[in-house]
């Protein structure tokens, strides 16, 4: 097997970041190490969120009265 010895690291580096993916991977570290990132996959697996409510609790109470 041959070695391969890259005579610029940092234009090789440049040619990756430039890359698709390469920007697409930096994007979502950023959101994670930010605490945005949702993760759409495991969007179903996790109970719905509980309806509020207090809304219509209010409405029948003052319907009452």
């Amino acid at each position: 097997m041959s070695k391969v010895v890259l005579e610029d690291v940092g234009k090789f580096k440049v040619y990756l970041a430039a890359q698709p993916f390469c920007q697409w991977s930096a994007q979502k570290q950023q959101e994670i190490a930010m605490g945005i990132h949702h993760d759409k996959r495991r969007a179903g697996t996790h109970p719905p969120t509980p309806k509020n409510d207090n809304s219509a609790l209010a409405e029948a109470l003052s319907s009452m009265a």
